[in-house]
């Protein structure tokens, strides 16, 4: 009778590895004190595995900067950029942006494009496919690197994944499926397609605001209101992926209808169209710029904010997120809009949540989709320590730091 306890320890040892690895792709560099901590390891058995990583070539050694500018660099540990390259996408109302980076999360690639004159659904895919061959081929990275693709699309929803060979059943497909499918036969990997906003609640826990938080509720006002949970450091979709609509929470029974089919939804308050119909107004830059002048004007806002802190405050008093993100051209407004949401928050937010929850501004704006294409790409990926590398990689010699949103492609 075979003794079932290699079989055993293998199962142990490859989960383990899994764990760090795991580490690795959601956090990108880290230190051995880092990963210790964030997979729960023993420092002997994380040297083991290490060690049999780094042998593999699986995870490289590195350098992290000091802590403060005397200090002297540190060991650091990551994926090894030759095990491939990941996609993230973000296809908006009006605008394709995507990020290209390798395995180890140094972005490498940035570009953004209007869709111009392209409106039906296939068009803008095809528009989309060609943006990432032309990126890729002025930046001199080879595609046959490419190992998955996150993309973050409008409306709710479920996330939709497909296979390297496309879904069964091609035919008749529509919204995130035929995003996924389209991609997954074009490019022959792995494709991710989730809601924008809540890949955008992704991108601010790996690189943005609230890197590292393991519980975060990022709210998203723009021309839609919208949101994403966290929660134990994972992303939570929800029956049907409506979990966090926060557009949708009644912030008045005796409001408006909505296409939702209730009533006095938060979108139809803290939203642009919102704010642009309460003032007659018909562009945001205009609106915008008003604002700091008073009037009409700073009131939708106040109003909007004021709704915005109502919504919140049932939203964390339900899921007890310690941070919260705000984005969207509402939040970008600054003070006009968040000084009324705090207060409206601290109003009617349970006591003991009114000075444990920390408020914060995008920080990966305005590639947090296309970033949370590229988190649930590295997410998603079955990188596992037998993960095979390609025989020969471009190098480039651009840092491997958090890709900020101000730096370009």
């Amino acid at each position: 009778m075979t003794d079932p306890a290699p079989t055993a320890l293998h199962r142990l040892r490859q989960s383990n590895a899994e764990r760090v690895l795991g580490c690795l792709r959601r956090h990108g560099e880290l230190s051995r004190a880092a990963i210790a901590e964030r997979s729960g390891l023993s420092r002997t058995t994380l040297s083991a595995i290490l060690g049999d990583l780094i042998r593999r070539g699986v995870v490289v050694e590195t350098e992290l900067p000091p802590s403060n500018r005397r200090g002297r660099p540190t060991g650091g540990l990551a994926l090894n950029p030759a095990a491939g390259h990941y996609l993230g996408l973000e296809l908006g109302r009006n605008r394709i942006r995507l990020v290209l980076a390798d395995a180890a999360h140094r972005v490498q690639v940035r570009d953004d494009l209007s869709y111009g004159s392209a409106r039906a659904a296939a068009d803008r895919l095809a528009l989309a496919e060609r943006a990432v061959r032309e990126a890729a081929d002025r930046n001199g990275i080879t595609l046959g690197t490419l190992a998955g693709i996150g993309v973050g699309s409008t409306g709710p929803g479920e996330l939709v994944l497909a296979p390297a060979a496309g879904l069964d059943a091609p035919d008749g497909l529509r919204g995130r499926e035929l995003i996924a499918d389209r991609l997954a036969r074009a490019f022959g990997v792995p494709v991710g397609v989730d809601n924008n906003t809540r890949l955008t609640a992704l991108a601010e826990a790996t690189w943005g605001a609230a890197a590292g938080a393991s519980d975060l509720l990022y709210a998203h006002f723009s021309h839609g209101t919208g949101g994403g949970l966290i929660i134990g450091g994972q992303l939570i979709r929800g029956t049907g992926g409506v979990a966090a609509e926060l557009g949708h929470l009644c912030v008045d029974d005796t409001g408006p209808e909505c296409w939702c089919g209730g009533r006095g939804c938060l979108e139809r308050y803290a939203s642009v169209p919102a704010v642009l119909r309460a003032t007659g107004h018909r562009r945001w830059t205009v609106l915008r710029d008003a604002v700091e002048h008073g009037g009409a004007e700073s009131e939708a806002v106040r109003a909007a904010g004021e709704h915005a802190g109502t919504a919140l405050a049932a939203m964390c008093t339900a899921v007890n997120a310690g941070r919260v993100v705000l984005g969207g051209e509402l939040a970008e407004l600054g003070e006009p809009f968040l000084r009324p949401l705090r207060e409206s928050f601290a109003r009617r937010a349970m006591r003991s949540l009114r000075g444990g929850v920390e408020f914060g501004t995008a920080g990966t704006a305005p590639w947090g989709g296309a970033l949370g294409g590229l988190a649930l790409a590295l997410h998603e990926s079955p990188l596992l320590a037998r993960y095979p590398l390609p025989q020969h990689s471009e190098q480039h010699s651009e840092q491997a730091a958090a890709p900020d949103a101000e730096s370009g492609g």
